[in-house]
């Protein structure tokens, strides 16, 4: 009987643990599926914009009315309407009526951008970019260069950089090893005041702003911030392009970097707060380098060439063309590298100073229309 009742407790244990095994099995199962992700539901970003004409990239002219061609696409889907965004205007297109006439009278030259957005059941379902280039409506004024004097120039300076400030001369030089900071009396050719940059930095364009000096450095993505009076430095300043010239108005620094086009710059913190392309009524002008800022217009010279640019910094239209080949020493007509680069405005006496890399001469010239 004793033998009889262990059996039977053996069987009801045995039992418990089957129970409790299938019960634990039963509980991982449903853990290993509550592990599996919830699959979302998204929404498939549907393309039914297509632009036939104008293609990507296309040249006009500033003023031009453009037929922008759109078509929908088949798609499972209904489409209300279109939107249509360009500079400073929004419009509402019916599908019944998909070309948009793009009036271009009030954009800048270079790289526009106009936007197409699809909508269906209020929402924004697709969106199409279209880009353009647009050059000047406007055909340069052409000016050719007369020396009204010369002054002694420093032949071992490769000129980066020239301003002119209360009957002083400020220049920047390049070259690594030969890259200096200076302050000269520009009628005698005597050197002020002087300062090395270490030979790492190849130095480029100069530009005074209230009481700094602001340098440029090529390809090592550094600015300078000099006290005006001391040359001494007061800042270290990066910024994401080459450095080629610079220049300023009474709000921006405004820089070039080798390319069309001219990057406006905040003169506290350096960070980039807009930027123009330049175009005359050919097409983009590049190779911009040093720059002056004179009468609300920005003058350039354009990398080895012997002409200077006038342009409009609020729009990139090129105004002016300036010959400087009359005055090109003799033994650099047809230099690569020692070129004509370096611009200066004596604003209260209206005079403007012009030299070139290692060139032996700067001078005081003036720019006559070309009849």
């Amino acid at each position: 009987m004793k033998s009889s009742n262990s059996f039977m407790v053996k069987i009801i244990v045995f039992s418990i643990l089957l129970t409790q095994l299938a019960c634990s099995n039963q509980e991982k199962a449903g853990e290993k599926h509550d592990l599996i992700p919830k699959q979302e539901s998204t929404t498939k970003k549907i393309s039914v914009i297509e632009i036939n004409s104008p293609k990507a990239g296309e040249m006009f002219t500033i003023g031009d009315q453009i037929n922008v061609n759109i078509g929908i696409q088949e798609a499972n889907v209904t489409i209300d309407s279109l939107i249509v965004e360009s500079e400073g205007s929004k419009i509402v297109l019916e599908t019944s009526n998909l070309v948009y006439i793009w009036n271009t009278k009030n954009l800048k030259t270079g790289t526009n951008q106009l936007k197409v957005f699809a909508y269906s059941d209020g929402n924004k379902i697709d969106s199409y970019y279209l880009k353009l280039r647009f050059k000047s409506d406007i055909n340069p004024e052409l000016y050719e260069c007369k020396i009204v004097n010369t002054y002694p120039h420093d032949k071992r300076d490769y000129t980066q950089g020239l301003f002119y400030e209360y009957g002083i001369m400020y220049e920047g030089t390049g070259q690594h090893g030969e890259s200096k900071l200076k302050k000269v009396n520009f009628e005698t050719g005597k050197v002020l005041a002087e300062l090395s940059l270490e030979a790492k930095y190849f130095g480029e364009g100069i530009t005074p702003f209230r009481d700094k000096i602001i340098q440029l450095t090529w390809k090592s993505k550094t600015g300078f911030v000099y006290d005006k009076s001391t040359f001494k430095l007061l800042t270290t300043l990066k910024y994401s392009n080459e450095g080629w010239g610079i220049t300023a108005d009474d709000k921006r620094l405004i820089m070039s970097d080798g390319t069309q086009t001219i990057h406006f710059l905040d003169p506290e913190y350096f960070n980039e707060t807009g930027k123009i392309e330049v175009y005359d009524n050919n097409g983009p002008v590049d190779n911009l380098n040093e720059l002056e800022y004179i009468d609300g217009l920005v003058y350039a010279n354009v990398y080895q060439t012997e002409e200077i640019i006038v342009f409009n910094p609020e729009n990139g239209k090129v105004l002016k063309k300036i010959d400087c080949r009359k005055i090109i020493p003799n033994g650099y007509q047809d230099e690569d590298d020692n070129v004509l680069n370096g611009i200066a405005y004596d604003k209260d006496n209206d005079r403007y100073f012009i030299t070139g890399k290692r060139w032996t001469s700067l001078f005081e010239v003036k720019f006559v229309k070309i009849q």
